[in-house]
């Protein structure tokens, strides 16, 4: 067997198959070279326009071969490590779910930003890329984690809950054309669903139990890939704290990340000693995302109506 093929047959059923379809999806824009602001996430053109479509294509679109690469080698090692915990029915509705709602939330964000203080910007802006679901995975997988603490690129350890909080800023730093929405969208869809407050999206544990029975599904069941719902359950949205108690948590992993970060600048500026730093590893950073090669997630296009322009005709 290949090395190929081995990385292949131990990556679970449901990442797999988001990976084969990205693929996919991206062979059809190589090859066909379609329009990319037909098929981008856009908050104007969904809401003026009624473009709901995008919700899924913006997704499963991306803007180069780095961008799709950099982001299936991540839905490869976090997609996989999660649906080894939850399931592969469970993986499943929550990439199906994830598409929607990350976007759902994108969508709104740019929305009562415009409405409230009138920032247009994220309103025009087209983005595209799976990274969004990526970070809610990401989230998931972090509070399923029995790890308290993780490295980030060597820099700084931070609680495995704000590890997709610290990717978020440091990522914007590395790489600040990247959506800032897109990624933060996908991090507030992980943290409700992790908290219990999107239950009603997602099957019970009970419900997919019965669903892995089911001869309509035997065929995915007896799949080698396929990861059986565990004997304890998904263990993903059972805390129903309430919005006092996901806020409270949210905001002491805040106050955390921010400790480290002033301890952080502190050793930057004044130092710990030679003996301290010869646990940081600095040469990580630079393999992990190609030098300074950079994706772009947001793309202005030129061309487009104003949204005083749609409103006008629509009335």
């Amino acid at each position: 067997m290949s090395r190929l093929a081995e990385t292949l047959a131990n990556i679970p059923l449901a990442t797999l198959s988001i990976m084969i379809v990205c693929c996919v999806v991206y062979m059809y824009q190589f090859f066909v070279d379609p329009p990319m602001h037909h098929y981008t996430m856009c908050p104007r053109l969904v809401i003026y326009m009624s473009e709901y479509y995008r919700f899924i294509t913006s997704s499963l679109f991306h803007g180069s071969i780095m961008h799709i690469g950099m982001n299936m080698m991540s839905t490869m090692a976090i997609g996989s490590s999660l649906e080894k915990r939850i399931g592969s029915l469970a993986m499943a509705t929550t990439i199906l779910w994830g598409i929607q709602l990350t976007s759902s939330i994108y969508t709104f964000i740019s929305w009562l930003l415009y409405i409230t203080i009138g920032y247009e910007h994220l309103m025009n802006q087209h983005s595209v890329g799976f990274s969004g679901v990526i970070f809610q995975l990401a989230v998931l997988e972090a509070n399923l984690s029995p790890d308290r603490t993780r490295s980030v690129f060597g820099f700084i350890n931070v609680s495995s809950k704000m590890y997709p909080w610290a990717l978020l800023v440091i990522l914007q730093f590395i790489m600040p054309q990247i959506s800032f929405l897109g990624h933060l969208s996908g991090i507030l869809i992980g943290t409700m669903q992790s908290h219990g407050s999107l239950n009603i999206f997602f099957p019970s544990d009970e419900y997919l139990k019965d669903s892995e029975q089911k001869t309509s599904l035997a065929f995915i069941v007896r799949q080698p890939s396929f990861v059986s719902l565990p004997e304890a359950g998904t263990g993903v949205g059972r805390r129903r704290e309430g919005s006092a108690g996901l806020f409270a948590e949210v905001g002491g992993s805040i106050a955390l990340f921010v400790k480290n970060i002033c301890e952080t600048l502190k050793v930057m500026i004044f130092g710990r000693g030679e003996g301290s730093n010869q646990n940081i590893q600095m040469g990580s950073l630079g393999a992990a995302w190609g030098g300074n090669d950079s994706v772009r997630d947001d793309e202005g296009w030129n061309g487009l109506p104003t949204i005083a322009e749609e409103r006008e005709r629509l009335t």
